[in-house]
């Protein structure tokens, strides 16, 4: 059950709580997942959708009100995207990015 949780929480881009899981887990003596825990393919869906709008120069508010969000999630999504991408600022994110595929999103490994 909690590899499940793990599952979800990174789907939902709940990073704590993934964190608590997989603690659980390693307590109980199963390994960690070999999932990247930084650079792009470290990016949930939503961190990477949310981080690819405020690189394209759209303000926090803006995105929250597209996705219909709330502003401080949107801010907690790229708080963990910044901290997985290795970056400071929001002038940073083009560059830290990979430009998006013209065929959806990449597919995730693992």
């Amino acid at each position: 059950m909690l590899h499940e949780a793990v599952e979800h929480a990174e789907r939902l881009g709940a990073v704590r709580l993934r964190g608590v899981a997989e603690d659980l887990l390693h307590e109980g003596g199963a390994r960690r997942p070999g999932a990247p825990r930084t650079g792009p393919a470290a990016l949930t869906d939503s961190e990477r959708r949310i981080a690819g709008l405020a690189a394209e120069g759209r303000a926090n508010a803006e995105i929250a009100a597209s996705l219909h969000l709330a502003r401080r999630t949107v801010e907690t999504h790229l708080t963990a995207a910044y901290r997985k991408l290795g970056i400071t600022r929001r002038t940073e994110l083009p560059s830290a990015l990979p430009p998006p595929s013209p065929y959806g999103p990449p597919a995730r490994v693992g």
